[in-house]
């Protein structure tokens, strides 16, 4: 069993060693990943874009959490593909890893952001969207884990890679760049 003060060592360590990059896998330091990111919401938000966030599992918990904190700290329109029904319909009437790349081919605009999380960085609905957000010219963030070689950061106009070996060490990894990016949101003027 792993102890306590073994886990937030472990998290330090893939915190401190986020590798923050933009297509073409254009390293940057967090400080510009950050103000970049910053300068695309807020960007956003000025031309009346929408912020789409998608992710699956816990994934999908984080993209619903930070869609509403972004809307109501930040002012930002938001939209998050947690909806049962439009799942469960496109899914079953499309495929499943359509249920995002379908809602984001429909309103999707190049005023908008595409945000996802995934600990592997290769759900193939996952994938789809970002593919999507590249065909209409979204700009699009993914923040991803695990294995270094997945799709989503070859995807992505700007990523966030945590090199964590399970999926507790991934997500709050994500969840403590989430909040990081939040706060700075909560802190600009509206």
């Amino acid at each position: 069993m792993a102890e306590w003060n073994d886990f937030t060592t472990i998290l330090a360590d893939n915190l401190a060693r986020v590798e923050a990059e933009t297509h073409g896998r254009v390293p940057l330091d967090m400080a510009r990943a950050f103000a970049l990111w910053v300068e695309w919401t807020t960007a956003t938000r000025a031309r009346g874009g929408t912020a789409f966030f998608a992710g699956n599992g816990a994934s999908a918990s984080m993209a619903c959490h930070f869609s509403a904190d972004l809307a109501k700290n930040a002012r930002v329109r938001t939209q998050v593909f947690t909806d049962p029904s439009l799942l469960t319909a496109i899914g079953n009437d499309i495929c499943y890893a359509d249920v995002f790349a379908e809602p984001l081919r429909w309103y999707g605009r190049e005023s908008d952001l595409l945000i996802t999380v995934s600990s592997s960085g290769n759900s193939p609905n996952v994938v789809r969207a970002l593919e999507v957000a590249r065909e209409k010219g979204l700009r699009s963030v993914a923040l991803c884990a695990m294995r270094p070689d997945n799709a989503s950061r070859d995807l992505a106009d700007l990523c966030f890679f945590v090199p964590a070996a399970t999926y507790g060490q991934a997500e709050t990894a994500h969840g403590a760049i989430l909040h990081h990016w939040m706060d700075i949101m909560e802190s600009l003027p509206r």
